[in-house]
């Protein structure tokens, strides 16, 4: 800092229109107190590309690049963009606050290293959370397009890293956004806060038409995830944007007026799992994401294990007695499991893109927590195979349960067929008997009604010994 303030006082003669810059390199630099060395040499390597002139700061000397004054014979063209000007200023602006809309909730965390190596997680402000990802932003910026350092410099640098502490470990924020539905007008100008790609914005604008995705950009990651509703009974799907970014993760959800108390619960539970002992791998973002997946694969599981030990009471059950088994509580379970392997399905495809898009974006680097991902995706590969044996457990309990209903049926037709059977022969003679014929020697023979009525209940009695002998009512 204060070779920062030296440089920036060695530039007093400058003109006018450079004054501007100097104070908001002043009100950037100022903002973090405590910064570590490494930081101290990208914003002394950055400023000093600017005072190659003589120590003259010119308005128009880009602040990334190659030119130099000895390049350009002592002398700089202004460039025909305005934004290059002052890219720092201009492209990134001070973060002055994060202004919530009515209804919304925004909670901020830094996670920090601790004395025996546990992450802790402390309350911090959505306005530290995303300078620091601003910071760490620009620093990279730095670090890629810096000018080369004169000659003998870079010798004494080495030899200051050499004989310094160890460099510290810098803190990484997680900032948790919940809002009521609203228009997209409306999210979109409070996400512009967020300093994201203008595609980002286009996207998490509208909730409504959210499915799982994965989009990795140069320095943030967008992840559509899917996770159960914090309401079991609930048919909406529900989803969470992930974004990830060098030093910060945010989350962003849309709830129902209903729902928000409950998603407080929701939020809690996450809190605290990740607030316990080596949940979170490394405190970094990548860290923190791996954490918040591995809660809500975790969520997915039990929700899974306690399927299945339903699954297996009414299969005991309907052994037991299958009179009484109530079929509509086997429709309500597979309706719950449905929602529950689509979730088992989307997150599993979720992560193994993640995963396989590390190279892709400077949000993402598991290089220090592989061991933390392989337990994620053997997780998440895990729930999608066990809800399959599930499912595939309550289908051939429908299908019991409909081969023993077409059984009774069968059987009752069964009855009915012998029943027909039995009667046919009767019904026959008593139609021959009912005709109107003047001479029918059956009709004055005496005691001919006691003697039709012995034939016919004789004659059932032997057509149903013969349905008895040939199996027919076993």
């Amino acid at each position: 800092g204060v070779v920062e303030e030296q440089n920036l006082d060695s530039s007093s003669s400058t003109s006018s229109s450079s004054s501007g810059d100097k104070e908001d390199n002043q009100r950037d630099t100022s903002f973090q107190t405590n910064v570590s060395y490494g930081e101290m040499q990208d914003q002394v390597s950055e400023l000093s590309s600017l005072v190659r002139n003589g120590g003259r700061i010119s308005p128009f000397v880009p602040i990334y690049g190659s030119s130099s004054a000895e390049e350009n014979n002592g002398s700089f063209d202004a460039p025909t963009n305005p934004r290059q000007m002052h890219e720092r200023t201009i492209s990134d602006e001070s973060i002055l606050t994060v202004a919530e809309l009515p209804g919304m909730t925004i909670r901020a965390h830094s996670i920090q290293l601790g004395q025996r190596g546990n992450c802790t997680i402390r309350h911090s402000t959505a306005k530290v959370a995303l300078r620091s990802a601003q910071l760490e932003r620009r620093g990279f910026r730095s670090r890629q397009q810096r000018v080369p350092p004169l000659p003998n410099k870079p010798q004494q640098i080495e030899e200051g890293v050499s004989t310094a502490v160890a460099l510290p470990v810098k803190d990484c924020y997680w900032v948790d956004i919940e809002t009521l539905p609203r228009s997209s007008e409306e999210l979109y100008e409070f996400l512009k806060q967020l300093r994201l790609p203008k595609f980002f914005l286009g996207v998490l604008c509208e909730p409504n038409n959210w499915t799982s995705e994965v989009v990795a950009l140069k320095f943030v990651t967008l992840a559509m995830f899917q996770i159960l509703p914090n309401n079991p009974e609930s048919d909406e799907i529900t989803y969470v944007a992930l974004l990830s970014m060098p030093r910060l993760l945010v989350t962003f959800s849309t709830c129902t007026v209903d729902e928000l108390a409950s998603f407080e619960g929701l939020y809690q539970l996450v809190s605290q799992y990740m607030r316990q002992k080596e949940r979170i791998s490394e405190p970094s973002n990548t860290g923190l994401l791996l954490s918040w997946l591995q809660f809500h694969v975790q969520r997915t599981s039990r929700a899974i294990r306690e399927l299945r030990v339903k699954t297996l009471q009414m299969d005991q059950s309907l052994d037991r007695d299958f009179a009484n088994f109530d079929f509509e509580e086997l429709v309500e379970v597979k309706n719950c499991l449905l929602r529950v392997v689509s979730v088992a399905e989307e997150q599993h495809g979720t992560i193994e893109v993640l995963a396989g898009a590390e190279g892709s974006s400077e949000g993402l680097d598991f290089a220090n927590c592989q061991g933390a991902l392989s337990v994620l995706r053997a997780s998440a590969a895990s729930n999608e195979r066990l809800s399959s044996r599930v499912d595939k457990h309550v289908n051939e309990l429908r299908e019991r349960i409909m081969a023993h209903r077409e059984q009774t049926l069968n059987q009752r037709l069964a009855l009915l067929t012998i029943l027909s059977a039995i009667f046919m022969p009767l019904t026959l003679l008593s139609g021959i008997w009912g005709m109107n014929f003047e001479e029918m020697p059956e009709l004055s023979m005496q005691g001919a009604y006691q003697k039709a009525l012995l034939g016919m209940f004789l004659l059932s009695l032997c057509m149903l010994y013969s349905f008895h002998r040939a199996g027919w009512t076993n």
